[in-house]
This record gives C-alpha cells, structure tokens and sequence, in this order.
C-alpha cells in the first residue's frame, strides 16, 4: 500500500491477546494501527489524531463501544464504524446500526474478513478517490507445476513445488509436521491449539485465527498459497502431501 494511501484505523479491545494478534494482523496487511484497551484510552488517542475506521469492542471496562460510536457520531468525526463484539442477538445489532455503526461483527472474527472490511470501509470514508487495497492472502493461487512440499524442520523452511519458501517460527514448524501427519485429516481447533501448546487450549480462543491468518500471509507474500483446507469453524485440513526433512 503506497504511504500516501495507508489507512489509519484505531482498534478498542480489552482483551489483550486478541487486541494484540488483530494489531499485528493488520499492520501486516499494510495498515497505520493506533490501539486502546479502554475508553478512556480511546478518546486520548482521538484527542492527538484522525481515522479512516474505528473498530470499537462493544463490553469495555469503563464504557459501552456503543457510546464510543455515538460520540464519533456526534462530534461529526469522518470515521468509518466497526462494531467487534460477542453478542449475536438481533437486538445487540440493530442498536449497533442505531448508534451508528456501518458493520457490525461478531467474535470470533475472521483476521482476512476484518481487514478487507476495514480496507472497503476506510475507502469509502475517503474523499480524495480510490486507494489502493491491502494485499489479499486468499488471492487466485498461482499455476504451480508438479512437485512435492518440503518442511525442513532443523531450517524451520518449508518450501513449495515450484521453489518458494517460507520461513517459520517453531510454532508454526510444528503445525505444519503436524498436519503432514495427519494429511487429509480434520484437524480440529483445539488440536491446533494443543500443538501451539497453550496453557489452557480453548476452540474458541482468537489465537486459533491469528497464528494461522499470519502464517497464510506468509506464504502469500512469498508468492504461494498453503495447501490447507479451513474448515470454517472446525479447524484445518491438509490437502496435499508434505514431505518432512
């Protein structure tokens, strides 16, 4: 994204795991990221700078996210309005809209459907025309020729059939011997977290979607597309062979 064109967005979130793996999602997507755990912390933030996209919490330790999008409204702020909350309940999202919101998402949100939503936002709340979009990891995959998949577990590298690579975290490494042993096998939420070694493995756990999201990005910034399955709401699957080293 041309520095020039980067978007800025400010993300309210108390809990601090998701908060974290959401910001460093989106900064490497190519977005100005400003955070805040609280509303307190929001309207200092608001005080020194502008955003493209405010993504507000909705169950904040001091206020409601709703109210921080009722302020935005009210001091006529160019800022686009994401909600980001648990609740599901038709009511919840109606209010969200009456108080402003243009999207309204529920937790556990997709890392890839968050930043397009905010990139799509953010450029419609633009006034000087079109920006350029972030880059998409679920872009068309490129023609590759035949070949096998290699994990290099000592190099922590794996390395596509037409020659890119990727370089790993250990975790990361451990996933992917994993699911090379389990090919063609559903591999659930909470086994991956299991082989991430959380302390306290929950299928719902943000951190799910955050590891992996980062680890697609990888592979599509080095021109290839993982040869994993998401199961939405399941987990993964391998759908082509990898080779352990």
């Amino acid at each position: 994204m041309n520095k020039l064109h980067r978007f800025r967005l400010i993300l309210v979130e108390d809990d601090q795991d998701l908060r974290q793996g959401l910001v460093e999602y989106l900064q490497l997507r190519g977005f100005d990221v400003a955070e805040a755990s609280s509303g307190a912390e929001f309207h200092e933030a608001l005080a020194v700078a502008t955003y493209d996209v405010a993504i507000l919490d909705v169950n904040l330790p001091d206020v409601s996210g709703f109210d921080l999008a009722r302020h935005l409204i009210g001091v006529g702020a160019p800022t686009g309005i994401i909600m980001l909350t648990a609740r599901h309940a038709r009511e919840d999202r109606l209010r969200g809209y009456d108080r402003g919101a243009d999207l309204y998402l529920t937790k556990p949100v997709d890392s890839e459907e968050l930043a397009l939503a905010a990139a799509n936002l953010a450029r419609r709340m633009r006034h000087d025309g079109p920006a350029p979009r972030p880059a998409t990891p679920d872009a068309a995959p490129p023609v590759q020729p035949r070949g096998r998949w290699t994990l290099d577990r000592t190099l922590r590298r794996l390395t596509a059939p037409d020659g890119a690579s990727l370089e790993l975290s250990g975790r990361e490494s451990m996933l992917l011997e994993f699911l090379a042993q389990h090919k063609d096998s559903l591999i659930s939420r909470a086994q991956v977290l299991d082989v991430y070694a959380d302390a306290a493995p929950d299928p719902g756990s943000r951190r799910f979607d955050v590891a992996f999201a980062r680890l697609r990005l990888k592979a599509s910034q080095a021109g290839t597309t993982l040869p994993i399955q998401v199961v939405r709401g399941s987990g993964l699957r391998l759908i082509e062979a990898i080779d352990i080293l």
